[in-house]
């Protein structure tokens, strides 16, 4: 299955649910499973999600709205982030839970941008506008219909230009505004005529109610009869309610009888799909009948039933509600434990800063960020920061030691070349700079004569030194490691001047603690190369070039910085 194959699958996935529930689960696990055959973990997502909108639609919110929220924790692309909260928004809405759900919906529709999925867009920018207004006090907002009308438009999919006149249709009126609801019926109707688009269940339930409101009950009789017949349902309460639309045009009409077998079906309808918010609704439209009938000892028992019904069904709300919240809490300390876990996995054991694979990691981000418009320029010849006067003042040079860059050069290549080979199979820690990348400056730091501080006064007191330098050096602000043995990594987004004028701060900072509390007698210099980030440059050649100046501060004294 080519790219352009799959998206056109999730796209026409997506407007399906717009338009019939029959054979879409079907589809979706193939997507899905043909998806992950490929390796392409997006699509995969994508298809999970149309599963868990179906779950939602089709009356299990709980279990639709866990999907999307296992998602949503599992991933950090855009796409699927920005989908997963629309499907948590229809979910939470369907439940009544309108504050939460509109704060999935507007980052679901402020996410995605020109050049993403089409329909994608459309079916946000509905969601949202939907949520915006269905429990909106006061008037109608059209802005965010109108919005998300030319989005839909703009893609050219006739369901979800009706669904959204529909909804639109179905708030004007809600709200009052039944001029604009019967402007919007008259539009979703030539729409359906002109493409050949069947009104859906809810969709000709909106146009019923509309034409009915407006005095035109035999068409309203006629739509609503042919929804009941034959439209496609694409929720669990969608025939339900056409019936209780039906059972009020009979009513009206005063065929009371025939209204009341309408509404006995509904309550059947309803009871086989565990749809307590219609039956409820149900027994009141009975209660009314009854009492046009002056049957009012009936009707009084009708309302004592829609009462009871109607407080069952406010708990069992509240008690969905408290099972997606538990989903939620379930699925967030999961997330939070798992990356609780990648830290623990990423953090160097003694000193508590990054490791080496992090921050090859964190490199590798950088690198990949495109660089901002005009970056600046290339920079001066290397320079030595001259050490001050009282440097050296460590036990003397016990010659060279594993690690320690001094009189025996090592092949400056080698970490820079493990820094690509790491870089390239980073994980989800890697970190992605917001923007377009500015400066980046890499510094490397070594301890002088570490080895001899060993030696001399144990490995102890070398832990000891080793976890004091890190806090000293997770001060300097951007990110600080530790690559190994004695070794530690320092990258900044910032300039040449900056970096170097922080470098050598740090270097001064090492050189005058108090190490005598340590240990009386200790003394702790660092050499420090630093680099900064050219056009061209990658993970091995600024790593490189930050040795050697490390090599340079070695051979020129120790306990000094060379920046180029």
């Amino acid at each position: 299955m080519g790219a352009e194959t799959v998206e056109a699958t999730i796209e026409s996935l997506v407007a399906d649910v717009y338009v019939s529930h029959a054979g879409l689960a079907g589809r979706a696990a193939e997507l899905v499973r043909r998806a992950e055959a490929a390796g392409d973990r997006r699509h995969a997502d994508l298809g999970r999600l149309v599963i868990a909108e179906l779950h939602s639609r089709g009356g299990r919110v709980a279990e639709g709205v866990r999907q999307a929220r296992e998602v949503l924790a599992a991933t950090d692309d855009r796409i699927v982030v920005a989908h997963a909260h629309a499907v948590i928004a229809g979910g939470l809405w369907r439940i009544g839970d309108n504050a939460d759900a509109v704060r999935h919906a507007y980052p679901a529709n402020r996410m995605l941008v020109d050049g993403d999925p089409p329909v994608l867009r459309v079916d946000h920018a509905i969601i949202l506008a939907l949520q915006v207004n269905d429990q909106r006090i006061g008037g109608i907002s059209h802005g965010e219909f109108r919005a998300a009308q030319q989005l839909a438009d703009d893609a050219g999919v006739p369901a979800l230009i009706l669904a959204n006149l529909n909804n639109w249709a179905w708030c004007s009126y809600t709200h009052g505004d039944l001029q604009s609801a019967a402007a919007l019926v008259r539009r979703m109707q030539e729409h359906s005529v002109a493409t050949g688009e069947p009104l859906n269940a809810s969709c000709a339930d909106t146009v019923a109610r509309i034409l009915l409101e407006t005095g035109r009950s035999a068409e309203a009789t006629a739509v609503i009869e042919q929804a009941v017949a034959s439209a496609q349902p694409t929720d669990s309460d969608a025939i339900p309610a056409a019936l209780i639309t039906l059972a009020d045009i009979q009513r009206r009409d005063g065929n009371i009888g025939t209204a009341l077998r309408t509404l006995e079906e509904c309550r059947r309808m309803a009871a086989r799909d565990h749809l307590p918010d219609v039956d409820a609704l149900a027994l009141r439209m009975i209660a009314g009948c009854h009492a046009e009938l002056g049957d009012f000892r009936a009707a009084y028992q009708e309302m004592v039933d829609f009462h009871e019904a109607w407080t069952l069904r406010r708990s069992e709300r509240s008690e969905v509600v408290a099972r997606v919240a538990h989903a939620q809490y379930a699925v967030d300390e999961a997330q939070r434990t798992t990356e609780r876990f990648r830290e623990m996995a990423e953090r160097d054991a003694l000193t508590g800063l990054w490791n080496r694979r992090r921050s090859d990691a964190h490199l590798a981000a950088a690198l990949a960020t495109p660089a901002a418009p005009n970056p600046p320029a290339a920079p001066t010849p290397r320079d030595a920061v001259a050490a001050p006067r009282d440097a050296g003042t460590t036990p003397r040079d016990a010659g060279a030691r594993s690690g320690d860059p001094g009189a025996a050069p090592r092949d400056a290549g080698a970490r820079a070349s493990d820094a690509v080979a790491r870089a390239s199979d980073a994980g989800p820690g890697m970190e992605v700079p917001a923007g377009p990348r500015g400066a980046v400056s890499v510094a490397l730091l070594d301890l002088d004569h570490f080895k001899l501080i060993n030696d001399t006064f144990s490995h102890a007191v070398g832990d000891v030194v080793l976890r004091r330098v890190a806090a000293i050096l997770a001060e300097a602000g951007g990110h600080a490691g530790r690559h190994g043995g004695e070794e530690f990594i320092l990258i900044l987004d910032v300039e040449r001047a900056e970096a170097a004028r922080r470098c050598e701060a740090l270097r001064a900072a090492i050189h005058a603690h108090a190490w005598d509390s340590v240990a009386a007698g200790l003394r702790v210099t660092a050499s420090i190369g630093l680099a900064v980030l050219r056009p061209g440059d990658d993970a091995y050649s600024v790593v490189r070039r930050a040795d050697e100046n490390l090599y340079a501060a070695k051979r020129a004294g120790r306990n000094r910085l060379v920046a180029e």
